[in-house]
């Protein structure tokens, strides 16, 4: 079998030409093709490693932060626990004081109570004893019941301090020792020159006493110096001699 040189010649020329042609527009393309792919690829790959180790720190970041909460609600129920039980020990010592300001206030109030009955009943006693006491004066007063009215008086008087005396000695200057004098009954000689030497005496001044009957007063003197009343008789159930002068109304 002879063979055409010419024609062979030819098919490596068009061998060649396919090669070159298949070379420069189908080989170089699929291979930058595959570059491009094989890139995408990597940078995806990288993408991925880099997402992973991303969620990798975000996961231990997490972790950790849970980590942390949970030593934060242990440290805030510690904390409130702790306040609760403060809170329960102030509340249980707030009660228990308000129970003893309680029964203190119960104690002083019973206590209370108990004086204002004693002192009512001791008031009502000495009331009806005063009572009986008068109704029993009242038949047995005379001039001399007034005369030892008037001495105890004079006693009296001259035992007073100078703070009760100074007031009625300041009333009798002022009115110039005009003295108002009442009594159950007339007041004998004797009775009204004691009575004036000792008011002379304790006030001071020479006291010229003015005299009139009043027979509400039962027995004794009611004396009026300037606006001081000086109570000694037996009107108003035997309160007599309180200690001082009362001011007139």
């Amino acid at each position: 079998m002879q063979i055409d040189t010419t024609s062979f010649i030819l098919q490596l020329v068009n061998f060649a030409v396919l090669v070159w042609i298949l070379h420069r527009f189908l080989y170089r393309p699929v291979l930058a093709a595959i570059d491009r792919r094989r890139v995408a690829i990597d940078k995806t790959m990288s993408d991925a490693k880099s997402v992973r180790e991303e969620a990798e720190r975000l996961r231990g970041q997490f972790e950790g932060r849970l980590a942390d909460w949970e030593r934060e609600r242990v440290k805030a129920r510690s904390a409130l626990e702790a306040e609760l039980a403060a809170l329960r020990a102030r509340g249980l010592a707030d009660a228990a004081q308000a129970a003893e300001r309680e029964r203190d206030r119960l104690a002083a109030l019973q206590a209370k109570r108990e004086a204002d009955w004693k002192r009512e009943t001791e008031q009502r006693a000495l009331d009806q004893a005063a009572a009986f006491a008068a109704r029993l004066l009242e038949r047995i007063a005379d001039h001399a019941l007034d005369e030892r009215l008037v001495e105890v008086f004079a006693e009296d008087l001259a035992g007073w301090p100078p703070e009760k005396i100074d007031p009625l000695a300041e009333a009798a200057r002022a009115a110039g020792g005009r003295v108002s004098v009442l009594s159950a009954r007339a007041l004998p000689e004797a009775a009204r020159a004691r009575l004036a030497q000792a008011l002379s005496e304790r006030l001071r001044i020479e006291c010229r006493p003015e005299y009139a009957v009043d027979e509400a007063l039962v027995a004794g003197v009611s004396i009026a110096v300037g606006p001081w009343v000086l109570q000694a008789d037996l009107r108003d159930e035997l309160r007599v001699f309180s200690g001082g002068a009362a001011r007139a109304a």
